[in-house]
């Protein structure tokens, strides 16, 4: 099928050039209307629209990339993060290509939330304690510190995991609170 010219909306154009992107999340091409003789480009993207994801509910829903993006993007609230958008679009394609190398047609929401988890937590010590927070429901300190055993690094957690003010804070407490 043609890509339809966006100037004159008719689908006769060609492809003069093509190549990925620098993320390989993409392949850019410069194209030609063979009507207007405009050129414009377009950018090619995997469709994951074939991945039905499973709630923790039990109910189901096709892949929603907003929804990951918005997810990451939330958990960055509050972080002093450089070029936030960047950043949180980064991670965001590095799960796609994940999910896509998965070769799956159907995942549980928490396996994404997982290879989200392991992501950040190599670049974004803060946003990745926000976002286990946030996915994995955690209320409390003690709960916080059973999911940190879980993404134990090399000899033991990271120094930022081991640090009781880290924990507190994102747990919203005060360094005068108690655990529960």
């Amino acid at each position: 099928m043609d890509m339809e010219c966006p100037y004159c909306h008719t689908p006769q154009t060609e492809v003069t050039n093509s190549r990925p992107t620098l993320s390989e999340t993409q392949i850019w091409r410069r194209r030609k209307c063979l009507n207007c003789k405009e050129i414009f480009t377009t950018h090619e993207v995997v469709d994951l629209s074939h991945l039905v994801v499973i709630k923790k509910s039990g109910k189901s829903e096709v892949f929603n990339r907003s929804k990951l993006y918005s997810g990451i993007y939330g958990a960055t609230i509050g972080s002093k993060t450089p070029e936030r958008e960047k950043v949180v679009e980064k991670i965001t394609r590095e799960v796609e290509r994940e999910l896509l190398f998965l070769k799956r047609k159907r995942i549980m929401s928490i396996e994404i939330a997982d290879i989200v988890l392991n992501k950040l937590r190599k670049t974004q010590p803060a946003t990745f304690l926000r976002f286990l927070a946030y996915c994995k429901d955690i209320t409390n300190e003690s709960q916080m510190r059973r999911e940190l055993s879980k993404y134990v690094f090399g000899d033991g957690l990271p120094r930022f995991a081991r640090d009781d003010e880290s924990v507190k804070v994102v747990m919203g407490m005060d360094s005068g609170s108690s655990p529960e």
